[in-house]
């Protein structure tokens, strides 16, 4: 594929497969060919992943047709109650989207906010209906950047556009999760929150793929439009299988007083996740990143942040906390910058490394353009100390209990913004994997 008119004429047909299927206006069809462009000249340095394309799926493999829940094959409906989602769905505890590859599955109890102002859409049907997401849809990226932000733009496919409305506040979280199916896939999801002035949401985003996908590529990008004095909570839960190499691209603007929590919890990395993203912070905004990341077997995981606080009294705190075993290695990367007066920012890092081949690096940034700032960092890199094992053996417990114990402790204090029902899992997964279960 290193032919030039090779790659030009397979992201063609992609695009143009994409605009037959989704019939959609011809703006969206000059920005895919825009990302065609960039991405034969675009720069590309991912570490893991040479060439985007061997993920193709060819246009004549059909997609499922998903309708309803019940349409969901067997094997995914059985996914979901292992997730918990089952029991949420039946107690109406929250609203459900599932895209399974390019489709969008709402549920009755979701659609019923539609009347108070939460809108919910699949990407294609917004782009539609809504033409002036015209000058908001990418402007938050450049296909130029990237290789990978190129080949996104250009093959975009599925993902949802969300919408709360002025001074909306919704009193219980939402529930979207994405599943890939077909093997040797690239699944690019396009995700766009609009939170307008003084409105709330938590959205609960699940990514995951039954355990036989031979080779894919996750390649979603989100762009997230936080109002003034609005307050977003995005708590990311991903369990990848082995195969699957995860490329998240985040961008969020959080406006004058706002508010926005990002809590990612990795209990399956895939094969490796590399993830870089920025956020845009006005006057008196604060943007919170929380990390959890189990690192197992030879995955590879590289996460950074970029926060730019650009308004006076803007606030920042880049946080994660590693646990890593096997041949895994992890990196963590945080850049604050303070562009305004009164500003304050902090990174931690705190990681745990369960054998002697396990590997953590860590990279703080801090950058100050005003007198004033407050910015700092702090990290620790350790293994569980023997007398905390001893203490907790001399009470009655195993080995693998006392670790177990010491790591969910170790992690507890990053999980205070996800559901109870999701906590129990998490650990459930926490203690297989450190029991070596998993």
């Amino acid at each position: 594929m290193s032919d030039v008119q090779d790659i030009r004429s397979i992201i063609e047909e992609q695009i143009e497969t994409l605009r037959r299927r989704n019939k959609e206006p011809e703006w969206v069809t000059k920005m895919r060919y825009r990302g065609l462009k960039a991405f034969l000249t675009a720069p590309h340095n991912d570490p893991v992943l040479s060439n985007p394309l061997e993920f193709v799926v060819g246009h004549k493999e059909k997609f499922p047709e998903v309708k309803t829940l019940e349409d969901l094959p067997p094997e995914m409906r059985a996914l979901l109650d292992r997730l918990g989602i089952a029991e949420v769905e039946k107690k109406y505890v929250a609203g459900l989207a599932v895209q399974s590859d390019t489709n969008i599955v709402l549920n009755e109890f979701l659609k019923s906010w539609g009347a108070r102002g939460l809108e919910v859409l699949s990407m294609e049907d917004a782009v539609k209906k809504y033409p002036a997401l015209k000058d908001k849809f990418m402007s938050l990226f450049s296909p130029e950047e990237s290789k990978l932000a190129a080949y996104h733009t250009a093959i975009w496919n599925g993902g949802v556009f969300l919408r709360v409305k002025k001074g909306l506040k919704i009193p219980m979280p939402l529930h979207l999760f994405f599943l890939i199916q077909n093997s040797a896939m690239a699944q690019a999801p396009h995700i766009m929150i609009l939170a307008e002035e003084g409105s709330e949401i938590h959205l609960i985003e699940g990514c995951t793929s039954p355990i036989l996908v031979r080779h894919s590529l996750h390649l979603d990008m989100s762009e997230i439009f936080v109002g003034d004095g609005a307050k977003v909570k995005l708590s990311v839960i991903q369990n990848w299988p082995e195969y699957v190499h995860t490329r998240p691209m985040t961008r969020a603007k959080i406006g004058k007083n706002a508010e926005f929590i990002n809590t990612t919890v990795g209990l399956g990395t895939g094969k490796s996740n590399i993830a870089s993203p920025k956020y845009w912070v006005d006057e008196g905004g604060y943007v919170e990143l929380n990390g959890i990341i189990l690192g197992q077997k030879n995955y590879h995981v590289d996460l950074g942040g970029e926060m730019l606080l650009r308004g006076r009294g803007s606030r920042g705190l880049n946080a994660t906390k590693s646990v890593i075993m096997d041949r895994a290695t992890v990196i963590t990367r945080g850049l604050i910058r303070a562009q305004a007066p009164s500003t304050r920012g902090h990174i931690s890092c705190d990681a745990l490394l369960m054998g002697p081949d396990a590997r953590m690096e860590t990279y703080p940034g801090l950058i100050s353009e005003v007198d004033d700032a407050e910015l700092s960092h702090e990290a620790a890199i350790g293994k569980i100390r023997e007398e905390e094992l001893f203490y907790l053996m001399s009470r009655g417990l195993r080995e693998e209990e006392a670790t177990q114990l010491i790591v969910k402790g170790f992690l507890d204090p990053m999980l205070k913004d996800i559901p109870m029902e999701f906590v129990v899992e998490i650990k459930k997964i926490i203690e297989m994997a450190v029991g070596g279960g998993m």
